[in-house]
């Protein structure tokens, strides 16, 4: 059994998904209940009414809210009969449950990615009935190839990192050209923040931006690729213009929603080609995204009644719409709807601002009870004019991205051919068992980078089952969760090892403050490290958040972490294994280049 269920501030199903045998489960459940009626075939795989499901897990979701509100301690999971796991997850008001027969730290994980892929689809507007059903579509369509195929079978999507297809540096250096004659082509019809992206089968190969364009995260670039996949499984083609709203670089002051139009391509000899247009205003949809983080903060702050935390958190409201309110006059967007709705917004906020004014003098209950009947109303304006002003590129000219696309290819085609072959066998390992005697598998993964380089599981299944490297990495990452960076054990066939570490940009490795001691920290100490993230880069950067722990003090941009995974035959010590991660690092280093990797 396996399904989701998204719930918004008033506890409507706004989103459900289940497979036929949680489905059919369900109806069982409703006939029990006497929520259908007798005649009912509790058999069938037909659509389950929103009501029916509101009805059965409403105790559930209710006791969440009261966990929330009275406690500020909701249900992390928790087990039913027949090993059923309920996982929950909170995204700006939204309730995500994720229910199915898996484990709870794969029900977590899942969770966390199921939320970055609502935010990259739908911005800060969420299950928006604004948006159109295409975004609803392809949310479908990658929660499907996430957890349906990809999970189980690729190496990379269960590390959460791209790999990298090795090339020299003179190919790299076509390569390079070939996207930025796109990127010039795209400055003259116009579009002057955009980046070009190239993969060959699912590697990464390259990507160029332009002066204006916000630096894409890593994030992005798994979750493009996530994209492609799941396009290609339903419909065996990538060619198509999509909506999607990017995080960028965490720096960057205009992060975190960026919308953009994505153009994907698929090319000869298994090419692909994305091309990335920022069509928005940015400090509008920043400022704005920003607001709805801080709009549910002061929500839920006075759902739980804390008058304390309540005057920082309106500043912070405060600060963020009068941002809003400026990027919009300076961006001097048009339209008579965007216009209207700006003055109800305006009007709605200045209520509200007065409101609070008069609550942080006199602290009286009913001014509270007044705001929060006043502030579903302004929410639901806050994104109204979030669709208005970030979510409409009707204005920009698209038209041409194909014709751009064709430019690409004609600059590849004396090289596609070599690309597609090389991505066939992109790294065997035959070509590090004569150095490193007894080493069946290796994964090494630049977490700043989100690249991985590791040898294709189908030629190394013969020698490992890929199920004990999927148990290998959730087991490190156990270990990881409590600040063990350096993890060795064997079983019968098998020596494991998993090492983390940090290098300087500049001076090389880096000792790091003692992460043990900040991960066992208490829960209600500051010093704790408290990530609701699982370790992975698609539901949240995981490591970018561990390098600013372990050094407070420096700039997370010049701090590297870097993660290597390495499965020797039992027969080879500790000692061994240790010195072959030390040169295996090395080596490759020399064969790749740090530019590159």
């Amino acid at each position: 059994m396996n399904g989701l269920i998204v719930f918004n501030n008033a506890n409507d199903v706004v989103y459900h998904k289940f497979n036929e045998k949680l489905a059919k489960h369900i109806y069982k459940i409703a006939s029990v209940q006497g929520l259908l009626s007798e005649s009912f075939d509790t058999s069938t795989a037909a659509p389950i009414d929103s009501n029916i499901i509101l009805q059965i897990f409403s105790p559930i979701i209710n006791s969440q809210r009261i966990m929330h509100c009275q406690f500020d301690n909701t249900y992390a999971s928790f087990q039913c009969e027949t090993d059923l796991n309920f996982v929950f997850g909170e995204l700006l008001g939204y309730q995500f449950v994720k229910v199915a027969q898996r484990p709870v730290e794969v029900l977590k994980r899942h969770v966390g990615v199921i939320m970055a892929l609502s935010k990259h689809f739908y911005g800060a507007n969420l299950f928006a009935s604004q948006a159109s059903e295409v975004q609803e579509e392809l949310f479908t369509g990658c929660l499907e190839c996430y957890e349906d195929y990809l999970w189980q079978q690729d190496q990379s999507i269960m590390l959460e990192a791209l790999p990298r297809l090795l090339i020299s540096a003179e190919l790299r250096k076509n390569v390079k050209l070939s996207l930025e004659s796109a990127l010039e082509k795209l400055k003259e019809i116009g579009h002057t923040r955009a980046h070009a992206l190239m993969f060959v089968s699912h590697k990464f190969v390259a990507v160029s931006s332009t002066k204006p364009a916000i630096p894409l995260n890593p994030s992005d670039l798994l979750f493009l690729t996530l994209l492609t996949r799941s396009l290609q499984m339903s419909t065996r083609s990538v060619n198509r213009s999509v909506a999607v709203f990017l995080q960028g670089l965490t720096q960057d002051p205009h992060s975190g929603c960026i919308p953009c139009i994505a153009h994907l391509s698929q090319l000869e000899k298994g090419v692909q080609l994305i091309q990335i247009v920022e069509y928005a205003n940015l400090p509008v949809a920043s400022s704005m995204y920003d607001t709805f983080f801080v709009l549910q903060k002061i929500i839920s702050v006075q759902m739980q009644g804390d008058a304390e935390a309540l005057k920082p958190t309106y500043e912070n409201l405060e600060t963020f719409v009068r941002q809003t309110l400026d990027a919009l006059k300076k961006s001097k967007l048009k339209g008579d709807d965007l216009e209207a709705c700006l003055k109800k917004f305006s009007a709605k906020w200045e209520n509200l601002r007065k409101m609070y004014g008069e609550f942080l003098k006199t602290y009286e209950r009913e001014i509270v009870v007044r705001i929060e009947s006043n502030i579903p109303s302004f929410m639901e304006d806050l994104k109204q004019l979030f669709t208005l002003s970030c979510c409409d590129s009707s204005a920009m000219n698209f038209q041409q991205l194909p014709e751009v696309a064709a430019v690409a290819e004609g600059k590849l085609l004396e090289f596609s051919e070599f690309l597609a072959v090389k991505a066939e066998r992109n790294i065997s390992i035959e070509a590090y068992l004569e150095d490193f005697p007894g080493l069946i598998h290796f994964i090494y993964v630049n977490r700043s980078s989100g690249l991985m380089i590791a040898p294709d599981l189908k030629y190394t299944n013969q020698l490992i089952p890929s199920e004990k490297l999927w148990s290998m990495v959730e087991y490190t990452r156990k270990y990881l969760k409590k600040g063990q960076t350096t993890v060795m054990w064997k079983d019968k066939s098998f020596n494991y090892a998993y090492f983390l570490w940090f290098e300087d940009q500049t001076t090389g490795s880096i000792k790091a403050i003692d992460m043990q001691q900040h991960f066992m920290a208490s829960s209600n100490s500051r010093a704790a490290f408290k990530c609701q993230f699982e370790p992975g880069l698609l539901a949240g950067d995981y490591y970018h958040l561990l390098t600013e722990v372990c050094f407070p003090k420096a700039l997370p941009s010049k701090i590297k972490c870097y993660e290597l995974f390495c499965i020797h035959l039992g027969l080879v010590t500790a000692t061994c294994a240790v010195e072959h991660a030390r040169r295996l690092v090395a080596t490759i280093a020399d064969v790749v280049g740090e530019d590159s990797f």
